[in-house]
């Protein structure tokens, strides 16, 4: 009740007193000046008070010679620019429409490196927290400005909001000796994470004048962009930039891929990435050919690499450096949802015992029998299902609930988080066609992966289908939750369902349903399990 009175509320400020608000807003933040030249911002369409800026450049674009190159800052420019469209997408390969994740036919260029500002100050002086958003997509696809991701609403609670673009699959992560060889830090890869802290820069120096507190940056991402805020936490680049860190479906705590050694090291990955384009050798001549093969013809070789521990960026895998301390010492919110894999095997047929049997021995070896006595209910009602909470479980969850574990045991605060609700089922990043059945968004699928972000952002009323009260309230309170620990390092506010700290001892989490409540993490006996596992490798 206490949601429903403030969206009424919303509704029944005077006219006069919003068209005031609009005014005052556009004549503080009309025009902002950033190092590289001054951008006009406007109204936006969704919240009241907010003012947005779209297509700012954060870098240069990393084309021709900074192709697979850390990132260049954004070159200036004279006079004032319109910030009044989206940048174009990194390149990426386009997926089916008839995907929970399609993302209809993007504008792609190598030249993506922009961001998308919201913000809910009044001037300048208004020193509010902000919050840098990472999206998903594998570190394959995805682009910051999909309408799911409109900050407005978060910007309405009072903070500065921003959504980037990073570079993506080969384009963004390909390792290569001769890569290696040309950098004075003698790594290669992790150029989407570079681009990720070159806008953690690009805040420490223009976020102010925005009306944002560069001493209170949360970043937050989800599935990779999860996975990636992580990964920023591990990195001795990121100090001082970041002072929380919210990972929703993240799967970095397992990361452990090298630059150089292994059979599944970068530089082997990248030399048969190479191979496939007729490129061959580990020198200059080589590089030179790949600069030279289009975006097109890289992204048609295959998607390609992915984050690794390369020593500069990363310097070793991430549960090394929480287990050590060496992690950048911030407060987390971390969690997942109790069915991910039901929305990322959407398309999967049904598999037999045999064949789930297969995926066991692949996943846990010797230890495959125990995992399959502890699903054997489900796996006798349907395999696929046994197989889908295995991932979920085995990857989202388990990663999520281990990082917060680390954080709690070297001194820090984390809040660990499910999300059980189940969502409608609609194309997420297509809002001009989210029925993806015909059926207005049925709830076919669980709390699948990617479920929670319109309620993460607040925008029930922007995109999807099939919402009732109680998404609302819960988007509401979740909205609220994110920002409240970007202003103060913690989920709790007035109002607001307690959150308690998370302590491994109790296993206590938030249930974020129809119903918020702490309560024993409802995977607690299969993630123990999972864990053990895990750790007697």
């Amino acid at each position: 009740m206490r949601i429903a009175t403030l969206k009424l509320e919303k509704l029944l400020v005077p006219l006069c007193f919003l068209t005031t608000v609009s005014f005052a807003y556009a004549d503080e933040l009309n025009e902002v000046s950033t190092d590289s030249g001054v951008f006009r911002g406007h109204a936006s369409e969704y919240a009241a008070g907010v003012t947005v800026f779209k297509g700012i450049a954060y870098a240069s674009p990393p084309v021709r010679d900074l192709r697979w190159r850390p990132p260049e800052a954004a070159i200036p420019f004279a006079g004032v620019r319109n910030a009044d469209s989206i940048g174009p997408a990194c390149w990426q390969a386009r997926n089916s429409d008839d995907s929970l994740y399609a993302r209809g036919n993007l504008e792609r260029s190598e030249d993506c490196l922009y961001l998308n500002l919201y913000s809910g100050a009044a001037d300048s002086a208004d020193s509010l927290p902000v919050m840098v958003w990472f999206h998903g997509g594998g570190n394959t696809a995805g682009h910051g400005g999909a309408l799911i991701f409109d900050g407005s609403n978060l910007a309405a609670r009072g903070a500065v909001i921003i959504a980037a673009n990073y570079r993506l699959g080969t384009l963004g992560f390909l390792a290569h000796p001769a890569l290696t060889a040309e950098s004075e830090y003698d790594s290669s890869g992790n150029y989407g994470i570079l681009d990720q802290l070159q806008v953690l820069q690009w805040v420490q120096t223009n976020i102010a004048n925005f009306g944002g507190d560069p001493d209170r940056v949360t970043i937050f991402g989800q599935s990779a962009g999860g996975t990636d805020v992580c990964l920023i936490m591990s990195s001795p680049l990121a100090e001082g930039m970041v002072h929380g860190v919210v990972g929703e479906s993240p799967g970095c705590i397992k990361m452990d891929r090298a630059l150089a050694d292994g059979d599944n090291s970068g530089h082997g990955a990248g030399l048969e990435y190479a191979a496939e384009l007729k490129v061959s050798g580990s020198g200059a001549a080589a590089l030179k050919q790949l600069r030279a093969v289009s975006a097109q013809q890289l992204v048609e070789a295959g998607v390609g690499g992915g984050p690794q521990v390369d020593g500069w960026v990363i310097p070793d895998s991430p549960y090394s450096m929480l287990e050590s301390g060496s992690q950048n010492k911030i407060p987390v919110m971390v969690g997942g949802l109790a069915h991910e894999s039901h929305g990322l095997q959407h398309t999967s047929p049904e598999i037999n015992g045999q064949q789930l049997d297969g995926y066991l021995q692949a996943t846990f070896g010797r230890a495959a029998g125990q995992v399959a006595d502890a699903y054997a209910d489900l796996a006798a009602v349907s395999p696929l299902d046994a197989r889908k909470q295995i991932a979920t479980d085995n990857g989202f969850l388990l990663s999520a609930r281990m990082w917060g574990r680390l954080v709690t045991e070297r001194g820090d605060d984390a809040y660990v988080y499910l999300f059980s609700r189940e969502p409608p089922v609609f194309r997420l990043y297509v809002p001009a066609m989210p029925d993806l059945y015909g059926d207005g968004g049925q709830r076919r699928f669980g709390a699948y992966h990617s479920g929670e972000l319109a309620y993460v952002f607040d925008n029930l009323d922007v995109v999807g289908l099939g919402w009732d009260e109680d998404d609302h309230g819960l988007s509401e309170l979740m909205a609220d939750y994110w920002v409240s620990f970007a202003r103060n390092g913690n989920p709790n506010g007035d109002g607001l369902p307690r959150w308690p700290v998370y302590d491994p001892a109790t296993d206590i989490v938030q249930i974020l349903d129809s119903q918020v409540r702490s309560e024993v993490h409802p995977k607690k006996a299969e993630l123990d399990m999972l864990e053990a596992l895990y750790l007697e490798r």
